[in-house]
């Protein structure tokens, strides 16, 4: 059988995006710049729907993340309450700090330059939301384009209540606890989430690599990850509460970063947490070398509890972070696994996480990217 096939939501930025988006003070390109954001989103959905040329490629498309320098960066562009001089840097556990002296030392010993480009506006007054019109035009923007390029069906993504509190850290001075700061982000983010299911037929994707990632980042959140991660689910049900579940999905990931991964959070706990979820789909890491194996827990939860009815999955089986390019034939065998759990009904074929979650940050070129691509729309394909 055909499975529906997608990707996470990010893709490499042209060059002309790359200096927009080095001007920009706010992470966002100005409409001023229409012209050019909207030519380079409708090329990063030419290559989801022909990658390399090749007549099929995937279902759900997305613009790319074109106009924005990163899938949190653009926020202080959508609320009032970030600070306009001064910064806090993303904070990372001991335990990741080890994982990179030992896997990447490379990186490590550069760590703190990585660091200071993730030196975000800090916050200063209680956070208010007033980025409607921007999500509504993105949302019809991408609309237009997929109807213009005969996509079958859209996807835009926009950051969960909790993985802004890993990119943003709290300031006690305006949130006194963790919880108050992620009530207050759910209760603003929703007003976002509602601007793009205004439009129709565009699906909403909740960026939510905290409800993986948290564990190696999530210092300040004041207890253990796996005490706080119900918290986070609940933020995001409440979030989406009332609205259409069936255009709903969340993206979890362990982080998009070329280390050993030793020190993930284990998924027998997070996914108990994860079909909670009251969404139509799940989109999460299945490829990469530490978390393929995730398949037999997911197993063994199928088997206990049963799969949620309705619950679709979009499997990781295209590995983001190596440059080495599976076959056909391994998006086949992984998509087969899966639906051997979930349901056919329920197996997607997508990405372990986006291919330039940050601009100018990527795990494989656009050349090798395009292969990936197209590995997945032909293995999805290949009959049983």
């Amino acid at each position: 059988m055909s499975y529906p096939t997608t990707m996470t939501g990010s893709w490499h930025r042209t060059k002309r995006i790359l200096e927009l988006l080095a001007q920009s003070p706010t992470g966002e390109i100005s409409q001023e710049h229409e012209a050019d954001y909207l030519e380079a989103e409708r090329a990063a959905i030419r290559d989801q729907l022909h990658p390399g040329g090749h007549e099929h490629g995937l279902t759900a498309v997305s613009n790319g993340g074109q106009r924005i320098a990163g899938y949190t960066n653009f926020l202080p562009n959508r609320f009032e309450g970030f600070s306009k001089t001064e910064r806090a840097g993303l904070k990372i556990s001991p335990e990741m700090l080890q994982e990179f002296t030992e896997s990447n030392p490379l990186f490590a010993a550069n760590l703190s330059q990585v660091q200071s480009l993730f030196a975000l506006p800090k916050i200063d007054a209680p956070l208010k939301y007033v980025g409607r019109e921007r999500a509504a035009r993105e949302a019809r923007d991408l609309r237009r384009l997929g109807k213009e390029e005969s996509a079958e069906k859209v996807f835009l993504p926009s950051p969960s209540p909790g993985v802004i509190t890993l990119f943003y850290p709290n300031n006690p001075k305006v949130y006194p606890t963790h919880l108050a700061y992620l009530r207050a982000l759910t209760k603003e983010l929703r007003k976002e989430y509602e601007a793009i299911l205004d439009v129709p037929d565009v699906i909403l994707q909740i960026d939510a690599p905290d409800l993986a990632m948290g564990k190696q980042t999530a210092v300040d959140w004041g207890n253990d990850f796996l005490t706080v991660l119900p918290e986070h689910i609940n933020a995001i049900n409440e979030a989406i509460k009332g609205l259409p579940r069936e255009r709903i999905r969340v993206h979890y990931c362990y982080g998009n970063y070329a280390a050993s991964h030793m020190s993930d959070a284990d998924f027998a706990g997070v996914l108990p947490q994860l079909a909670r979820l009251r969404v139509a789909g799940i989109v999460g890491e299945l490829a990469n070398p530490h978390h393929e194996g995730d398949l037999l827990i997911l197993k063994q939860f199928a088997r206990d509890h049963g799969w949620p009815a309705h619950l679709a999955f979009a499997g990781g089986v295209i590995d983001v972070k190596t440059p080495i390019v599976e076959s056909p034939r391994t998006v086949k065998f992984r998509l087969d696994e899966l639906a051997s759990i979930v349901g056919a009904e329920n197996t997607w074929g997508g990405t372990d996480c986006g291919f330039e979650t940050f601009a100018g940050l990527n795990g494989v070129t656009r050349p090798v990217a395009l292969q990936k691509l197209a590995a997945l729309a032909e293995g999805a394909r290949l009959p049983n």
